[in-house]
């Protein structure tokens, strides 16, 4: 007897990889398949093929019910989490692959050269300067029209910023140029240096930095200046003034480069974006369960619900990225239109489908929930907006 039991846990297999006995395909243990891949080709092939269709299988589901407002969450919180793929897993893929096409849509080559013009930079009199602007906006503007000649619907974003760097460099220039002179030395005098060329008399008072970032920061009525200038909040550590001025300093520095080059405020753009959503996401999830006491429903769930909003939200900014990419191949007013239009209409379903999302998860009344989705949505926006600008101000100071 004790033979025969023996030799029957000799023949029963076990799992390879945690050494519980099998009793099918795969370990009910550890769910590895009992088959081992290195001991057959076909065994190899079907493994890979298996572990592809299985997750591929899992990424297509779930896209195609995503496109259905609030299906994906409903299953999912009802228990059905094997048949989509995790939703803090598809909104850090999406956002990775969103904002990647994103920059790549919005990097792409311009014929205006963006540098800091010399004609500008050396120009005498705001008559020579207003010359100069208005032919590099001539040139800014030509590039923006498409084959046939006519200006193309939804150019490209760097062209703008183009012109607005343009803009700002002559606006820079005359302000340069209008600076009130030294007023006249008395008789007997010793002349001040730099007073007859219309220069600043005072050197240790002149900002040789960027204007808007000297206003912004302007103590006693002077712009901001590292040296000569720096912020001081009385009755703070010095740790805390040095921090603050070289934030300031950096912050000078990248909007002096921004003017130089003005596609780089959507490279910071970009790069703010993700940041400010992996903050958004969690606030959504509480302002839901705010909106929604007495739902039942515990934070976990409402997060759930705002991980696939976010989701749906990139995959619509995804769409539009590649409908903006795809106008320096498609460059015809046909496609621009068409181009326009389809965004237009992303924009339009986005809130939609947010709302028929709600809706449907949460199951409440129409005036029920539209007030709530209107109360979550006004405060929402501000808060996007509050947090992309931090993120945005946070790149330009580091």
């Amino acid at each position: 007897m004790h033979a025969d039991t023996t030799a029957a846990e000799h023949l029963t297999p076990v799992c390879e990889n945690c050494g519980t006995a099998l009793q099918g395909e795969f370990c009910h243990a550890c769910g590895q398949s009992a088959h081992n891949p290195l001991h057959s080709l076909r065994h190899a092939v079907e493994d890979v093929f298996e572990s592809f269709w299985h997750l591929d299988g899992r990424v297509f589901r779930t896209l195609r019910d995503l496109f259905v407002p609030g299906r994906v969450a409903v299953n999912y919180l009802a228990g059905q989490r094997m048949r989509y793929v995790p939703p803090l897993r598809l909104f850090v893929i999406l956002s990775l692959l969103t904002f990647f096409v994103g920059r790549v849509a919005f990097d792409g080559p311009t014929e205006v050269n963006v540098q800091r013009d010399r004609g500008i930079a050396e120009a005498t009199t705001v008559e020579a300067v207003r010359k100069r602007e208005a032919e590099l906006l001539a040139e800014i503007r030509e590039a923006q029209k498409g084959p046939d000649g006519k200006p193309v619907v939804g150019v490209q974003p760097a062209l703008v910023a183009a012109e607005v760097a343009v803009r700002g460099q002559a606006n820079d220039r005359i302000a340069e140029l209008t600076r009130p002179q030294a007023p006249p030395t008395r008789a007997g005098a010793k002349p001040v240096p730099g007073a007859a060329a219309g220069r600043d008399p005072h050197p240790e008072r002149t900002y040789t930095g960027n204007q808007a970032v000297g206003q912004l920061f302007s103590k006693d009525g002077r712009p901001y200046d590292p040296v000569s200038n720096p912020i001081r909040v009385e009755g703070w550590p010095d740790w805390v003034n040095r921090w603050l001025n070289k934030r300031a300093a950096r912050m000078q520095r990248n909007i002096e480069l921004l003017e130089q080059d003005g596609s780089m405020f959507l490279q910071w753009f970009f790069g703010a974006l993700p940041t400010a959503l992996f903050v958004m996401v969690p606030l959504f999830a509480l302002l839901l369960k705010l909106v929604h006491l007495g739902s039942g429903r515990g934070y976990l769930e409402h997060l759930v619900v705002a991980l696939y909003s976010h989701a749906f939200l990139l995959i619509g900014l995804l769409t539009m990225f590649v409908l903006a990419g795809l106008g320096a191949v498609f460059t015809g007013t046909f496609y621009a239109v068409t181009s326009g239009l389809l965004q237009m209409l992303v924009l339009l379903w986005m809130p939609i489908y947010l709302l028929l999302m709600q809706h449907r998860v949460y199951r409440s009344g129409w005036p029920v929930t539209l007030l709530r989705y209107l109360v979550l949505g006004g405060v929402y926006v501000v808060l996007v907006g509050l947090a992309t600008l931090y993120a945005v101000l946070a790149g330009l100071s580091s």
